[in-house]
């Protein structure tokens, strides 16, 4: 039997597993991910920290590893991840230079949606789009049946403006990111109420407070102007949500399908469907990444 460790790091916390060959999960482990890291010195230690960990149930073959922002796959570099503070990072080299194993690098989203068109949700669309929402919001883009990169550069929807008044992780203000990500959701939470609560937890209290409703609904209006955007450009068959958000199924889905019913007109209308690895869906796309990356030498 052989493994890998698949690592699937986030703006808040990094998700990792020992995956067998068969894409079996064997063990997993969490780490919060660092702060304050320009150079990525505290990432790696994090990662081989975890690897150390995850050894302990079997030996690793491979790394497979993912990072969010815009990056550059096939030299390794994240040109620029806002919510880890990276720019032009050679991320991959940092952290080969400090194991023997063989490291792979990905996009968060589209190893998302390598394993969502493999054997999720995504899978029998020729035509489809990934969207994890979590600390941020990208897209991966299945087209012609193929996962589109372009040089590392499509798919970042997080910073379409959508009109709102608040300031981006990127220095703009109006990005889709900034009101209906995870995270956003609940900073107006808790800037409107004084109290924390999980965006999954703020969209299962809509019938009980009012302050949940008001936020949930505003994020569910702007990513529902975004996602008329993209099936007006791209038409796809289906688009599947991951990511923590992914968590509040119909509470995610609904809103989004009565908006986009009153919104599209000639435009072909997908499927909208939550992701079947849920939030493991980079994770399982890093260990798939892993493997391929074996199989070829």
């Amino acid at each position: 039997m052989t493994y890998v460790a698949a690592i699937d790091i986030g703006g808040t916390s990094i998700k990792a597993a020992l995956v067998d060959d068969t894409f079996t999960t064997i063990t997993t482990a969490t780490a919060p991910t660092p702060k304050d890291d320009s150079d990525g010195s505290a990432t790696v230690k994090a990662i081989l920290g975890i690897v150390s960990e995850l050894e302990k149930s079997g030996p690793v073959s491979a790394i497979g590893f993912d990072t969010p922002g815009t990056i550059d796959e096939s030299r390794g570099i994240a040109r620029w991840a806002g919510n880890l503070g990276w720019k032009d990072l050679e991320i991959r080299s940092l952290l080969q230079a400090q194991t023997k194993h063989p490291v792979v690098y990905g996009h968060d989203v589209r190893c998302g949606a390598l394993a969502e068109l493999r054997s999720g949700a995504a899978q029998g669309f020729q035509h489809s789009i990934f969207i994890p929402i979590g600390t941020g919001i990208a897209a991966a883009l299945i087209v012609d049946g193929a996962i589109r990169a372009v040089d590392g550069y499509a798919g970042e929807i997080g910073h379409m403006n959508v009109g709102a008044d608040i300031e981006c992780v990127c220095g703009l203000t109006g990005c889709l990111e900034a009101v209906s990500s995870a995270a956003a959701i609940e900073r107006e939470y808790q800037r409107n109420t004084g109290a924390k609560k999980s965006a999954e937890d703020i969209a299962k209290s809509m019938g009980t407070d009012p302050q949940a409703r008001a936020v949930w609904e505003s994020a569910m209006h702007y990513l529902a102007v975004a996602v008329e955007d993209l099936i007006t450009l791209l038409a796809p068959e289906a688009i599947i949500f991951g990511g923590g958000l992914a968590g509040a199924g119909s509470l995610l889905i609904d809103p989004l399908q009565r908006a986009l019913d009153k919104r599209l007109t000639f435009q072909r209308r997908p499927l909208l469907k939550v992701a079947h690895y849920g939030s493991s869906a980079g994770t399982i796309g890093c260990a798939i990444m892993a493997f391929d990356a074996l199989a070829q030498g």
